[in-house]
């Protein structure tokens, strides 16, 4: 028996924008999901007080046909077919999940995975599936003895997300496998995923839940796609030019031009159409405040980031706008063995 924890993520600046190729500054954040793990002949799942069971063979033949459900969205760069099929059943993304894991690894044996997360699912934008994707991945190999490097586990994770997401960036995975800050950018033959070592930790930032979200961040990013080349592109491009500034910011402890970047960078996205009236309501108490906020991943509702060098101040004032700041912990040790 084995308990693996990945910690979730926090795009600081690049959401949208690096599916398309623009860099991206990701955070690891204190928010774990944790996976004990057994051999089992099947495979089941413990959540709390409930507990689902399936055949090995049964998770094998649900990956393959999501798998081709994939393929003919990536052709078609339309995955509507496979997120009606994904969602068809609440249990479908760990059985998905699973069957990636032990196709990849060549294992045909099973396991009971207990699963207790920290990071609240649904709500968006702190990396849920990304965590469970790579604690899941990292759980499994060490059960089997199949002994996978920290990029093997990035590997089969980032093919987790691709179904569960259609054309992720792959960013998200990277900053729960590997953790700490990192400068991501999606490239061929191998994504880009460098450590920033700033030198200091990241502080008087809080996480807002702005209200569930009403689309998956695969049609949200289905509608970025579906927009306007032109109108897309030049916001896009704004972006990716953020993140460049803002590494150098980071670098240079400048905050104010950090402020000036988070704030650009929301009303970039909300131009996109990936707001809400919750997100944009957050916002502006904290900009009115002196400080910096955007949403967090794809947007749509979810977390939100906020900045202040007061932190006391920040919280006040999202307070006063009737929602609850979170104190997070940004730049975490990524996937690791828990001392049981």
């Amino acid at each position: 028996m084995a308990t693996i924890s990945a910690p979730g993520k926090i795009i600081m600046i690049g959401d949208h924008s690096v599916v398309y190729g623009e860099p991206a500054i990701i955070a690891s954040v204190g928010l774990r999901c944790y996976i004990t793990v057994e051999k089992s002949d099947n495979i089941i799942f413990r959540d709390g007080k409930t507990a689902e069971e399936f055949s090995v063979d049964e998770v094998l033949s649900f990956v393959e046909d999501a798998d081709l459900l994939w393929k003919s969205g990536f052709e078609k760069s339309d995955f509507s077919e496979l997120f009606e099929f994904m969602k068809s059943e609440k249990s479908n993304f760990r059985k998905m999940a699973v069957g990636k894991v032990l196709k990849a690894l060549k294992i045909k044996s099973g396991a009971e995975i207990r699963i207790e997360s920290d990071i609240p699912a649904g709500v968006g934008g702190v990396g849920a599936s990304a965590a469970f994707a790579v604690a899941l991945t990292k759980a499994v190999s060490d059960l089997y003895n199949k002994k996978s490097p920290l990029d093997e586990i990035n590997r089969i994770a980032y093919e987790i997300e691709k179904i569960q997401h259609g054309n992720p960036s792959g960013g998200d995975n990277a900053a729960c496998c590997y953790g700490g800050l990192i400068w991501f950018k999606r490239s061929s033959p191998s994504n880009t995923i460098q450590p920033l070592n700033i030198g200091y930790e990241l502080e008087n930032f809080v996480i807002v839940n702005s209200g569930n979200r009403e689309r998956t961040t695969g049609k949200l990013v289905q509608h970025v796609r579906n927009l306007d080349d032109k109108y897309r592109s030049s916001r896009i491009k704004a972006l990716g030019i953020a993140a460049n500034k803002m590494r150098a910011a980071l670098n240079n402890r400048d905050f104010e031009s950090v402020k000036k970047l988070i704030n650009l960078a929301q009303c970039n996205l909300a131009e996109l159409g990936v707001s809400t009236k919750n997100i944009d309501r957050i916002a502006q108490v904290v900009v009115n405040a002196g400080g910096a906020a955007k949403l967090c991943g794809a947007g749509g509702g979810g977390t939100v980031l906020c900045f202040h060098e007061d932190k006391e101040r920040l919280k006040q004032a999202i307070r006063n706008a009737g929602f609850e700041p979170r104190d997070v912990e940004l730049g975490v040790e990524g996937v690791r063995t828990e001392k049981l």
